[in-house]
């Protein structure tokens, strides 16, 4: 037996947020305008063997894999934002990686122990670079949340690592969702202080043309390297 699989979601996260307990401090208020986004831990499912090698035609578009017309099953969503410095001025070239759990709220990971469904045809992971004005997009599914342990159940949320390079510090952090019943009791969110919560937790709005709320806007702000 693989060894990954004797652990459990709930030691895998209690790992990874001691791990993780220097990033979840109170972030500093900057006198500009823009104050940094607040930052959480990786988690154990990062997609870190993702073979990146690979041509990726669509690596914004998780909705898909192989055949466009094999959709992954679940809600569709946009997640979109702008990637700026403390001054709020727009970040060009900058990577923006996501993954996330399905709509069953299963990883592609080996080390994820959730026995629900892994949908063959969604992608996990996506990553955009920022153009001039420091956008990023991405059509996904909305994950599902998934239960940790007996009295806890993960909300759905969507991870994010932001790669600068040397223009300013990388951040990891969640966004989640509002009106998730599961918000208020998550052990992870909940060591972000709650004023900063709320930056963490998006309300979706509608796109031009689109019949229902579907757009996330998450806007990223990063701190500069100190010289």
């Amino acid at each position: 037996m693989n060894p990954l699989q004797r652990i459990s979601r709930r030691d895998l996260l209690r790992l990874t947020m001691a791990a993780g307990v220097g990033l979840a401090v109170p972030t500093i208020a900057f006198a500009r305008q823009c104050e940094k986004s607040p930052a959480q831990s990786e988690g154990p499912f990062y997609m870190n063997t993702w073979d990146r090698t690979k041509p990726m035609p669509h690596h914004n578009d998780l909705t898909w894999v192989n055949d466009s017309s094999k959709k992954a099953e679940g809600e569709v969503i946009y997640l979109t934002g702008q990637v700026s410095d403390p001054d709020c001025r727009p970040l060009n070239g900058v990577m923006v990686e996501i993954w996330q759990a399905c709509r069953s709220g299963r990883y592609a990971h080996l080390a994820d122990p959730n026995p629900a469904w892994l949908d063959p045809n969604f992608r996990y992971f996506g990553e955009f670079v920022t153009d001039a004005n420091g956008m990023y997009s991405f059509k996904t599914i909305k994950p599902g949340p998934y239960p940790v342990g007996p009295n806890w159940t993960r909300p759905a949320h969507v991870h994010f690592k932001i790669s600068a390079g040397l223009t300013a510090r990388m951040l990891t952090t969640q966004m989640y969702f509002a009106g998730d019943s599961h918000l208020g009791s998550d052990r992870v969110l909940n060591r972000v202080p709650k004023p900063q919560q709320q930056r963490l937790i998006i309300e979706p709005t509608r796109r031009q043309d689109a019949s229902t709320a579907d757009q996330y806007t998450f806007n990223i702000h990063l701190v500069p390297f100190k010289v």
